[in-house]
């Protein structure tokens, strides 16, 4: 019986957007962004659950001409799979993340949090409801935050 070829999976509900070489990877479920470099991207592109890592290695091979391009591949999956941006179970042995560091084939994957919407909005503008009297930091620059009784508190301009 031979053993079965890993063959990694990147996860569906991934939102990619190619940027030159590169790739910009969203995970709407934790809200984090992932910026691939260009190795990065070509395997990520590569791992849709059917190519074993030999095939993968062979294309990134043809992109990146000549290279170790299995040591490129393993360092490229380790890293995505510890971004979480691949299906649970597709990381390589620690081996094989420290041969390829030690060849100098570090493919980047850097990932940061984004914040939903939501909490995107910078200031509450003229009318808005706010939640401490008297404080500007959650009103809009010239505004402040008025209590007008029974609860009624909103940001309004300063009446001098």
């Amino acid at each position: 019986m031979t053993k079965k070829a890993h063959v990694p999976e990147r996860k569906s509900e991934l939102i990619v957007q190619k940027v030159g070489d590169e790739a910009v990877v969203y995970d709407p479920a934790s809200h984090r962004a992932h910026s691939l470099s260009r190795s990065a991207s070509l395997v990520f592109e590569q791992l849709d659950g059917r190519q074993d890592l030999a095939s993968v290695a062979r294309v990134v091979g043809k992109a990146l001409g000549p290279g170790p391009h299995q040591k490129i591949v393993g360092t490229a999956v380790n890293e995505l799979a510890a971004a979480d941006l691949l299906r649970p179970g597709a990381a390589l042995p620690r081996r094989s993340v420290l041969r390829g560091i030690a060849a100098g084939l570090v493919p980047v994957v850097v990932s940061i949090a984004v914040p939903p919407a939501a909490h995107a909005q910078s200031c509450a503008g003229p009318g808005d409801p706010c939640t401490v009297p008297g404080f500007q930091g959650e009103c809009c620059y010239g505004l402040s935050c008025f209590d007008f009784g029974s609860g009624d508190i909103h940001c309004v301009a300063p009446v001098f």
